[in-house]
């Protein structure tokens, strides 16, 4: 009698022990089957139907910056993350992809400077501009400005070694705080300068440099090179593309630099479908 008991009671705990192994399987597939994909499409506006109609989206960007936006002069190809963003856009507003955007030319790129991407803006020249573009609130107040797909820092770029004829050593600038009496190059109409006079007054850093303008990055590159000038300075992902054997970038870094998409006033569309984009590719 006993023993029956004990059989029934092992039989039970095994009949238990199934049943909530097959409730939690169901549990666990039911948790996988709710799991929504996450919706990328976007909303046909105005402003999109407008480039739409015209077949073609009208980007300025930079054409002296390898690795965000470079127009090389020889193949006639442009390259670059910012180049890249913008097929991805136009794929988004074509419904197609991105490489069928770049062949299909569905982007035409205008030369976008630190001197002109505002009028660019203003003039309504272009739809968007992607040029390593730093989001600040005087531009927001002007422009409209997607997300950030990029995140950078003010640096500086000098020759390694340089002989100093007055002395044994060398007159090489090894951090920023033998800057003081010395030329930097800064991009014209960029507030690279303010930025960094704004550094060294936080820091009580005693340094008074001159500042040297100058309209181009190739031209602060041969300024430099040519010892013009004894510091090149903007952000370190366009100093990194001049980088070369006989120069160095500096460990100082400072300004954190949000890159965004501008478009004109009245494109909010448009910048919808941008952040998208950006959310969608994971800048």
């Amino acid at each position: 009698m006993k023993r029956k008991r004990i059989l029934a009671f092992l039989l039970v705990f095994l009949l238990g022990s199934v049943l909530l192994t097959g409730c939690n399987t169901n549990s666990s597939d039911q948790s996988n089957d709710t799991t929504e994909e996450k919706d990328y499409t976007i909303q046909i506006t105005d402003d999109i139907q407008d480039i739409i109609d015209r077949g073609y989206l009208i980007v300025g960007v930079k054409t002296d910056v390898p690795g965000f936006g470079y127009y090389d002069a020889k193949t006639k190809e442009y390259s670059g993350m910012e180049i890249d963003l913008s097929y991805q856009i136009a794929a988004k507003i074509f419904d197609t992809t991105p490489e069928k955007a770049k062949t299909e030319k569905l982007v035409q790129f205008e030369k976008a400077t630190v001197d002109n991407r505002s009028t660019l803006l203003v003039e309504h020249s272009v739809d968007l501009v992607i040029a390593t573009f730093t989001i600040t609130k005087d531009r927001q107040e002007a422009f409209l400005f997607s997300d950030s797909y990029y995140s950078d820092y003010i640096g500086l770029m000098v020759k390694k070694n340089r002989a100093d004829e007055s002395s044994l050593g060398t007159n090489a600038i090894t951090s920023i705080h033998k800057l003081d009496g010395k030329k930097i190059g800064v991009a014209k109409n960029a507030d690279t300068r303010s930025h960094m006079l704004l550094y060294f007054k936080q820091r009580s850093y005693n340094i008074a440099p001159y500042f040297m303008e100058y309209s181009t990055y190739t031209q602060l590159y041969k300024a430099l090179k040519d010892g013009d000038i004894d510091a090149f300075a903007v952000d370190t992902s366009i100093l990194n593309g001049y980088l070369d054997d006989s120069l160095t970038i500096l460990p100082d870094r400072f300004s954190e630099q949000k890159y965004g998409v501008a478009a004109p006033n009245g494109s909010e569309g448009l910048i919808d479908a941008v952040n998208v984009v950006i959310d969608e590719y994971k800048y």
